[in-house]
């Protein structure tokens, strides 16, 4: 979750942080890490009667027993904890990281200071039984950071719209692509570094997304697992696709949703162009026409290669040819691709540093991110055919959404956690071709109840 004010500045905080660095004995380096802590203040008979703020420097300085000192010392699918990577790659970032740990009660958010990147934790976050939803949670928010990072530094998100309680779920057609964008790209940022995990979801399964089986393909791209997912599946199925996305992000940013993110990367990597489509094929269970992959990865132009006219043909998209359909473009060879190494200057901080997206992921060693390239491969045009897509009967309609067996849960976490289960109940129903129709509406209903308890306890928060 982000939020799109700016908070207040902080200067006068890291001023005092700087002056109290200079006036101690501390390495020949400062990190940019900013860890802050924010602990509850009660009274004898335990009410909540304030919060007092306190900079610290690592989880030693947290009060024993404190949940926060065991959630700092998590550790990630790398083998650092946390707080080790907060620590490590908050010192590559364009602006100060500004990590808060609060014990008040309210959802986690990340913000673009005056002076800083803002990513703020709740104790909620500590009630969530499974160390991967925790650690997700972190990871996620960074993912936030990261885009904030990678583009342009005026840039801050705006034009976002979450619906009507402000707040996104997993399984929501949300209002626009931006939002998906945004969102999407936090999760599979986040799943990289989390075994695949989204929460309870796992990107590797290609079941995933079975709960969109009914939707479009335009509702897909407004959903933030739909997204998350396509990006996740083209940091492993494209070669070198990770480094390849991360450039694209710092290169061609922003962007303003799935779309236009594959224009662009397509535009920096022609030659991956079939690898993408067949992601989105594959994502959209067959529901993308030809008409929206030719605009997603190809700008919207009917000339393709010969191989991703072949790859057309074999998804049933067009009729499969033995010569050429079309005449190649003017003044192109046949020959295999190659590559040619671009001139244009970086615009973001994350083009002058290209290899900063790797260190995230603890990778020293690997390589800068591949150059965009320039293809010479014959091309075909591609014939105009009919574009609808597939048919399917729609999911069916579910009364309200009264809580029932979900009434008595108060804590945040566990509402997420049973939330996040019955729609994993509800997504291998849809997924499993022998379901009846009844148990998917019972599920789907039951995956509505949880939510709606959800809401209600984040309506409730402060």
């Amino acid at each position: 979750m982000i939020k799109t004010f700016t908070a207040r500045s902080g200067a006068r905080q890291w001023l005092v942080f700087l002056v109290f660095i200079m006036m101690t004995a501390m390495p020949a380096f400062a990190t940019q890490l900013n860890l802050m802590y924010e602990q509850v203040i009660t009274d004898s008979w335990g009410n909540e009667i304030g919060y007092r703020s306190t900079q610290i420097s690592s989880p030693n300085d947290l009060p024993v027993g404190s949940p926060w000192r065991n959630y700092l010392n998590l550790k990630l699918s790398d083998g650092k904890t946390v707080f080790e990577y907060a620590r490590d790659t908050a010192d590559y970032l364009a602006e100060p990281l500004k990590l808060t740990l609060s014990d008040r009660n309210m959802t986690a958010y990340t913000e673009k200071g005056s002076s800083s990147y803002n990513l703020n934790l709740y104790k909620y976050i500590n009630s969530f039984s499974a160390d991967s939803s925790k650690t997700f949670l972190f990871l996620h928010e960074f993912g936030h950071v990261a885009m904030l990072n990678a583009y342009p530094s005026n840039y801050k998100f705006s034009g976002l719209d979450y619906g009507d309680d402000d707040k996104h779920y997993l399984d929501e057609i949300l209002p626009n692509e931006n939002t998906a964008w945004v969102e999407g790209w936090a999760n599979a940022f986040a799943a990289q570094k989390n075994s695949g995990m989204v929460f309870s979801f796992n990107l590797n399964n290609t079941s995933t997304l079975a709960f969109l089986q009914n939707k479009s393909f335009a509702e897909m791209t407004r959903n933030e697992l739909f997204v998350g997912k396509v990006l996740y599946d083209s940091f492993g199925s494209i070669t070198s696709g990770r480094d390849k996305v991360f450039n694209a992000i710092s290169r061609s940013g922003p962007h303003s949703s799935l779309r236009d993110f594959c224009r662009k990367f397509t535009a920096l990597y022609p030659d991956d162009k079939v690898a993408l489509a067949k992601i989105l094929v594959n994502n959209s269970q067959g529901k993308i026409t030809l008409n929206e992959i030719l605009d997603y990865v190809n700008g919207g132009s009917r000339t393709v290669s010969r191989a991703f006219y072949d790859y057309l043909a074999q998804a049933g998209l067009v009729v499969a040819t033995t010569g050429t359909s079309g005449q190649p473009a003017s003044n192109r060879p046949t020959s295999t691709a190659t590559n040619t190494t671009t001139t244009s200057k970086p615009t973001s901080f994350w083009g002058r540093i290209s290899s900063w997206f790797s260190g995230l992921f603890g990778s020293a060693q690997s390589p800068i991110a591949p150059m965009p390239s320039a293809s010479v491969e014959t091309n075909v045009d591609v014939p105009s055919v009919g574009s609808a897509p597939v048919g399917g009967a729609t999911a069916p309609e579910i009364p309200g959404t009264q809580t029932g067996e979900f009434d008595s849960v108060n804590d945040l976490a566990k509402a997420q956690e049973l939330y996040y289960q019955a729609f994993a109940d509800y997504n291998r129903l849809m997924a499993n071709s022998g379901s009846g129709q009844q148990q998917i509406q019972a599920a789907q209903l039951r995956m509505q109840q949880a939510k709606e308890r959800v809401k209600q306890l984040r309506r409730s928060l402060r």
